[in-house]
């Protein structure tokens, strides 16, 4: 067995290159070449779940505290 060496390809060797992806879906988003979007649903959602548990933690303490006999 010889062993050759690796070396690239030179330009006239190489075939013509068909983007089978792009010609068969015409919304195909190329992933390395799209903006990242944000969900902001997504990126809210941690927030509102912790302003909902400090809100209902404020409203039980206020309950608690009302409750209590007078001084």
């Amino acid at each position: 067995m010889v062993l050759e060496p690796n070396v690239p390809a030179a330009a006239e060797e190489t075939g013509l290159v068909l983007d089978t992806t792009h010609d068969l879906h015409g919304d195909h988003v190329d992933p390395q070449q799209q903006a990242v979007h944000q969900n902001w649903r997504v990126a809210l959602l941690p927030l509102a779940i912790i302003a909902f548990i400090l809100i209902a933690f404020v409203a039980a303490a206020w309950t608690f505290l009302t409750a209590l006999p007078a001084a």
